[in-house]
């Protein structure tokens, strides 16, 4: 599972605690790509003193934004939804269905640090960081009370037989 193995994890990695604050209530519920948001949108952050450990970039005044772009979506997701259907009950999983929209890791990583600028997904399958990057600079170019954006390529992939790969490439543009 190597660099996110804390995403597979139903109890918060405590090494991970620093990054994010306090632990989201959700965190047990939440699918492996809304916990690697959380963990790396909370070390991106940091890492360059835009907040500080436990700080929400609201309370302290900043409005910032988060523009993702997938090539696939939430279809790992999707597909774990329409699996917990074929159990013995009949009935799908409570707990996927929140995570069946592309968007959902982008508006958990908001919430998590006060993220109040725009928050949404994109798609785009040839090369999806340049697109988040120049949907994010376009925003603020336009919405001068934007702070700063955060721009990612997100993908959560599945091809029979390996193992699952979560796939982020994060950025700061300002």
């Amino acid at each position: 599972m190597g660099r996110y193995s804390y995403a597979y994890n139903d109890q918060v990695d405590y090494a991970v605690i620093p990054l994010i604050g306090e632990i989201p209530k959700r965190w047990g519920r939440m699918n492996p790509m809304s916990r690697v948001l959380i963990v790396e949108v909370g070390r991106l952050l940091l890492d360059n003193n835009i907040i500080e450990s436990g700080e929400k970039c609201s309370d302290i005044g900043k409005t910032v934004g988060l523009i993702g772009a997938t090539s696939r979506g939430c279809l790992k997701t999707d597909y774990d939804f329409l699996a917990s259907m074929d159990d013995a009950t009949g009935l799908a999983s409570p707990a996927l269905f929140g995570y069946t929209l592309p968007n959902i890791p982008l508006a958990e990583a908001a919430g998590q640090f006060g993220l109040t600028g725009p928050v949404y997904a994109l798609f785009e399958t040839e090369k999806p960081l340049e697109r988040a990057d120049q949907q994010a600079q376009s925003l603020l170019t336009n919405q001068p009370e934007i702070s700063l954006m955060l721009a990612c390529e997100f993908d959560h992939l599945e091809t029979p037989g390996s193992a699952d790969t979560l796939l982020l490439n994060l950025t700061i543009v300002e």
